[in-house]
């Protein structure tokens, strides 16, 4: 069986980043499962104040709801709906504080990553590219220790990083909240993914991160304009040669 392991920083990195590409390979039927590093504790409520859920049986005020329920619990359950949707099978978290990803825990996340591998020997491993696409720093180092691990690992035949096209990256996004990088080149991206058939799914799973909503509703307006073509390079492979351009990660890995 064909097995694919997603590595990523937050809850929503997978419905925002390669959800369509994971639905679609979930429906081919390789397992796929899911490493998220931290559980978002550093998000921000979307909701406004005074709007309405419930919470223990009760209903609160958002106001109140803050208080009574743990940002990074609602986003963990976010994430569990999300990873359903696009047929994940099984999702992990590392246990990291979101935004404190740095040099200081850089080998003890490379070492869980590497564990994971060990265990659940993938023959393809996913994660964001080295400026993790958006420039959040806690993307930076699941990229990089991701890397790491992998190297170190007798397990996988590929690793791709997700990317974004230059063409892609829209003028709105010079007005992100940190630097938003420049993307790449179309003769730098090695694979492309279509995932037109997996639309719905995408955004399904995408508006299952209520508490990321204006996220949520922006990255949409954005992408809904694209096509619907995932972009990944190929960083590091072995016991393979591949053949550029790919149209499939597991082009060139024997059943």
């Amino acid at each position: 069986m064909h097995k694919l392991l997603v590595v990523t920083a937050h809850p929503d990195d997978e419905a925002f980043g390669p959800a369509g590409t994971i639905a679609k390979y979930a429906d081919m039927g390789v397992e796929i499962h899911l490493l998220c590093a931290t559980r978002g504790e550093a998000g921000q409520w979307s909701q406004k104040k005074g709007s309405r859920q419930k919470a223990k049986g009760k209903s609160f005020d958002r106001v109140e709801i803050r208080d009574e329920v743990k940002l990074h619990h609602v986003r963990e359950k976010e994430l569990l709906k999300s990873a359903k949707i696009l047929g994940i099978q099984k999702v992990d978290f590392l246990d990291f504080i979101d935004g404190t990803l740095c040099s200081a825990n850089y080998h003890n996340l490379a070492g869980k990553i590497s564990k994971t591998i060990n265990f659940f020997k993938p023959q393809v491993i996913m994660t964001m590219e080295r400026l993790g696409v958006s420039g959040h720093l806690d993307h930076i180092a699941v990229s990089l220790t991701t890397t790491f691990a992998f190297l170190k690992s007798s397990y996988g035949n590929k690793l791709y990083y997700h990317c974004l096209p230059k063409e892609n990256r829209e003028k709105e996004l010079d007005n992100y909240f940190i630097y938003f990088p420049e993307g790449y080149d179309q003769d730098e991206i090695t694979t492309r993914i279509d995932w037109s058939k997996y639309w719905d799914r995408k955004v399904e799973a995408m508006e299952e991160h209520q508490s990321q909503k204006q996220d949520v509703e922006r990255i949409l307006k954005r992408i809904v304009k694209q096509k619907r073509i995932d972009n990944f390079i190929l960083q590091h492979y072995r016991n393979l040669i591949p053949k550029f351009p790919e149209a499939d990660l597991f082009d060139g890995i024997e059943d």
